[in-house]
């Protein structure tokens, strides 16, 4: 029988209604509290639909996916510090998303703290508290009003200089690896998962598929970019689906590119074996007929998807996309060359170049947006490739080193431009 690893650390739930102690478990290598025992003391409830897990609390939905390390509510894509996972017919939720997630969520419903014994004097071994607040409380929690310098002053108050704009924090030391001086994140998608198994893999071993190893080097490309010192987040770290729309929403305010890992393909014909490469895209309309039928392919994966999407649709929906589009488009095709330029130097198949197309994943990114098609699961030589745990690596460290050089292009505008915002 599995032991059940439960720590002697609990977390304290606090309501007008009474305490509750609610142990942690730690089986999945992360701090966990199963759902059932939250019921009761927030008055919360789950449903489970397939990997998708919906949790209703004081009027907002979080929704999980089975093995993904985020959360989405109202719209906000929150990471998470471990994943939900079901074991004995329980829904574990992490740990982090109670202490941190559902007071950000929900601002002055809910207050953390940390490391708190409870009335009742139980003794928590550090794990803390979730307080809920009383209503009023709640409403008079407002967000710190945004002074603008043109903003007039009161009546009858007198008007008081602004104070002088902090400089900006003096860089940090460069990584010995990466020369890089600030911190970065990266939001790294493996294609396709679940039910969508993406392109049959022709000419891989083992039944393989194309979303086996676009997780396979999504996973080695995430442990390069740590051991590099740049943070990096998957979509999905196991076999789960995530609708297309919601994978570029995890890149937003603290992210600086989005990565989407895929496996390419040629129909069936007498020369379909033929194409080999690695090819790179980035958002914009396909100017190609291949271009088209790449973008059309991928973007097929649609139709595995049972929920809804968090994407503002119609008129608005167009209009944020085409702002993005914009906004980012030469970032994008710049990150997109680099990692070209690094992944076509270790590949076997040839350089087939930068292209660019509509793809529904990218989107919805509010950063510099790729997709990297790494490879035709329909040729044997890049399947071998493709497949094999050297070439896994070698593809992995080349989109690192493509994004580094991407990051460190950036700090250097950056740089440039301070001296300019500082005057």
């Amino acid at each position: 029988m599995t032991p059940l690893l439960w720590l002697t650390q609990a977390v304290l739930i606090t309501t007008p209604r009474g305490e509750t102690t609610v142990p942690v478990t730690l089986e999945r290598g992360n701090a966990a509290v199963g759902a059932p025992r939250l019921a009761a003391p927030l008055g919360l409830t789950l449903a489970l639909d397939g990997s998708r897990v919906t949790v209703a609390l004081s009027g907002t939905a979080f929704v999980f996916q089975l093995g993904a390390p985020f959360v989405r509510a109202g719209g906000v894509v929150y990471a998470l510090v471990g994943e939900p996972y079901v074991a004995r017919d329980t829904v574990f939720l992490p740990l982090n998303w109670l202490a941190d997630c559902v007071p950000r969520a929900l601002g002055g419903r809910y207050r953390w703290e940390p490391g708190i014994s409870g009335a009742s004097g139980v003794d928590l071994g550090g794990g803390g508290r979730l307080v809920e607040l009383p209503v009023a409380a709640a409403v008079t929690a407002t967000p710190p009003p945004v002074l603008s310098p043109a903003a007039p002053a009161a009546a009858g108050a007198s008007a008081s200089p602004s104070p002088p704009l902090s400089p900006p924090p003096a860089p940090a030391a460069p990584n010995p690896l990466t020369g890089l001086r600030h911190s970065h994140r990266v939001v790294i998608d493996p294609g396709h998962g679940g039910a969508d198994p993406g392109n049959p893999g022709r000419h891989f071993p083992a039944h393989l598929v194309e979303k086996d190893i676009t997780l396979a080097i999504g996973r080695l490309l995430r442990a390069e970019l740590v051991r590099r010192g740049i943070g990096a987040v998957l979509t999905r770290s196991t076999d789960t689906l995530i609708d297309l729309t919601d994978r570029g929403a995890f890149c937003k305010a603290d992210c600086d590119l989005f990565v989407s890992i895929h496996v390419n393909a040629m129909p069936e014909s007498r020369r379909g074996d033929q194409a080999s490469g690695v090819e790179t895209y980035f958002l914009s309309d396909a100017k190609t007929e291949d271009q088209e039928r790449v973008a059309q392919m991928e973007n097929e994966a649609i139709s595995f998807e049972t929920g809804g999407s968090s994407v503002a649709t119609g008129p608005l929906g167009y209009i944020l996309r085409d702002l993005q589009l914009n906004e980012y488009l030469r970032e994008s095709a710049q990150l997109a060359q680099l990692v070209q330029d690094s992944v076509a130097r270790i590949h076997p198949g040839g350089n087939h170049g930068v292209q660019q197309a509509g793809f529904m994943v990218l989107t919805t990114a509010r950063r510099p947006a790729i997709l990297v098609e790494t490879g035709f699961a329909t040729n044997r030589t890049d399947a071998g490739f493709l497949a094999s745990s050297l070439g896994q690596h070698k593809i992995a460290s080349a989109i690192a080193d493509g994004i580094v050089a991407y990051l460190l292009e950036l700090e250097r505008k950056l740089a440039v431009a301070a001296p300019t915002r500082g005057r």
